[in-house]
């Protein structure tokens, strides 16, 4: 593995513009939050449950295509070597798994009032993201499967690339699969009310995925920057 050095993992760990800009985005996350409790008209057969949607459909999205920018991370370390790649790639699916855990969390909490059930085992939507979360959780797994840093950031670029995998086919069974249960897609059919505050949410909710990987990343960085001044 080609290390950083200690004045380059200082170098990186500083706070930059770009800090205060994504944690003012995320801030901005309860006007988000508070337009999707107020704004769109109140679903008749869903009730207030449906604003779970401004939520969870948002989260889903970042939680499938976070994966797959940690892979692109692991595929340049595994040409580089580069130290700097594996802890994008780590910091990345820290992230990842947060999304993903979320969006299992909200989705049976909105399923609850849809279909009468939390959970249904026999649903390829459900299944496939629940794979996902598993996935995720296989990658720190094997991450701390062995102490030696270049074996971890290697076992760790393999693993991204698996839940790369796994991230795709989650997309595909959500546009391919016709669900058992699960809704259909509404994205042609939303009133204009209900449209203007998915987007708002979209737009909100990925700016929190770009604050928090902006400090992750940064936490990574420390991570290192603390162990290379424990190596003197």
């Amino acid at each position: 593995m080609k290390g950083l050095s200690q004045s380059d993992l200082a170098r990186m760990a500083r706070s930059s513009v770009l800090d205060f800009l994504f944690v003012a985005f995320g801030f901005a996350l309860p006007l988000v939050s508070w337009i999707a409790l107020s704004y769109p008209p109140t679903i008749i057969s869903q009730g207030q449950a449906h604003r779970i949607f401004y939520i969870h459909v948002p989260i889903a999205w970042v939680a499938l295509y976070a994966p797959l920018l940690s892979a692109v991370s692991g595929i340049l370390y595994l040409r580089t070597r580069e130290q700097r790649f594996d802890l994008w790639s780590l910091a990345s699916n820290r992230i990842s798994l947060l999304f993903a855990a979320a969006v299992v969390i909200s989705g049976p909490l909105w399923a609850s009032t849809e279909w009468g059930t939390y959970w249904n085992w026999k649903d390829s939507r459900l299944m496939s993201f629940f794979i996902l979360l598993l996935s995720l959780v296989g990658y720190f797994y094997a991450r701390s499967s062995t102490e030696r840093p270049d074996r971890k950031a290697v076992v760790g670029a393999v693993m991204s690339i698996l839940t790369s995998i796994s991230a795709v086919l989650t997309w595909l069974a959500i546009r391919v699969v016709t669900p058992d249960t699960h809704p259909e897609s509404v994205m042609g059919t939303m009133a204009p009310p209900i449209r203007i505050t998915f987007w708002i949410s979209v737009l909100g909710y990925h700016f929190l995925f770009l604050a928090f990987l902006r400090l992750a990343i940064r936490r990574e960085y420390l991570t290192a920057l603390f162990e290379k001044t424990r190596e003197y």
